[in-house]
């Protein structure tokens, strides 16, 4: 299995010092509710939204399309998407609509119609994580995710109460064991202020294949020789070889963010859109790279068509 290089992971810590990451404050309007909205909207919204955040497309079917004549990708088009039913109606993401939501409803929300008509990739998970969400909410905090957060008492973890992201997992939606989603939303709500962190050393970057892809390349694990098959595509990991791999990948980052006094939630900021803009799955730009100094794939031809493990069917990340 994979093992961590703390020599490389040194070196890497040091260069990220040097870019000085500047936060998002996810209040974009494209994307996010404006800082002004009412908390009980934007949490609900933020709490939706990470629920139906995982693969948007799959290979050969692209989830891209124009709206309002600007080409929206991926996660940028869900978020989008999401916005405008939120601008025609903030109560679209409350937990009573949510646990009503059909296949058809998403279908129709989640599509574009330019170039051509294109609908999200499982619409019908998408839809039973919705409505899960929305019961569960419901049932079980009163419908108020307001409830969850004070309850939690400001841990993400918590042996007798339960914390925040232990509180999570009853949902289908951040079931994950690597706790993607759960830290994903972690992240969001800290950023604008509506999640107080107090055990923020218990804080983890919320892996996907981004993180991955960027991990195997830059070397700061070793062994990827053992298991080059997933690596290069040839065949599709188990459950257990995904949560495995992502469970060292989140330790490998977490020790640059001790190392380089960076939040996890920030290097995830950085890395993150590293992932999707240069160290991209084909032809990654290498020339451009900030981190082609150290960069292992940079010289290694070899280790530059490295991608993250083949692992689509799940709704993890």
């Amino acid at each position: 299995m994979l093992e961590i290089d703390l020599a490389q992971c040194k070196k890497l810590a040091k260069v990220l010092v040097n870019i000085k990451i500047k936060p998002d404050s996810f209040t974009n309007p494209e994307y996010f509710p404006p800082s002004n909205e009412p908390i009980e909207s934007v949490i609900n919204y933020f709490f939706f939204m990470v629920a139906i955040d995982h693969r948007t497309s799959l290979p050969g079917k692209l989830f891209e399309g124009y709206v309002d004549g600007k080409l929206y990708h991926g996660s940028d088009l869900l978020y989008r998407l999401g916005m405008i039913k939120y601008e025609e109606n903030p109560d679209f993401f409350s937990p009573r609509k949510m646990s009503k939501m059909t296949i058809e409803d998403v279908k129709k929300w989640l599509s574009v119609d330019e170039p051509r008509r294109i609908v999200i990739h499982d619409p019908e998970v998408r839809a039973f994580l919705l409505r899960d969400a929305g019961i569960k909410l419901l049932k079980l905090y009163d419908g108020s995710f307001l409830n969850l957060i004070q309850e939690s008492k400001g841990y993400l973890y918590s042996k007798i109460d339960g914390g925040f992201i232990e509180r999570l997992r009853v949902f289908r939606a951040y079931e994950d064991p690597v706790e993607k989603k759960p830290f994903l939303l972690a992240k969001f709500l800290e950023r604008r202020g509506l999640l107080k962190i107090k055990d923020l050393e218990n804080m983890q970057v919320p892996v996907d294949n981004h993180l991955v892809r960027v991990a195997l390349r830059t070397g700061i694990v070793n062994g990827i020789e053992k298991l080059s098959d997933l690596f290069m595509w040839k065949r599709e990991a188990t459950r257990e070889e995904d949560i495995i791999i992502r469970l060292i990948i989140r330790r490998v980052w977490k020790i640059i963010s001790e190392i380089s006094g960076i939040n996890p939630g920030v290097l995830d900021d950085f890395l993150w859109m590293f992932g999707r803009k240069t160290c991209i799955r084909e032809k990654p730009l290498c020339e451009e790279c900030v981190l082609k100094d150290l960069c292992k794939a940079y010289p290694d031809s070899s280790r530059k068509q490295l991608n993250e493990h083949l692992y689509y069917d799940t709704w993890y990340y």
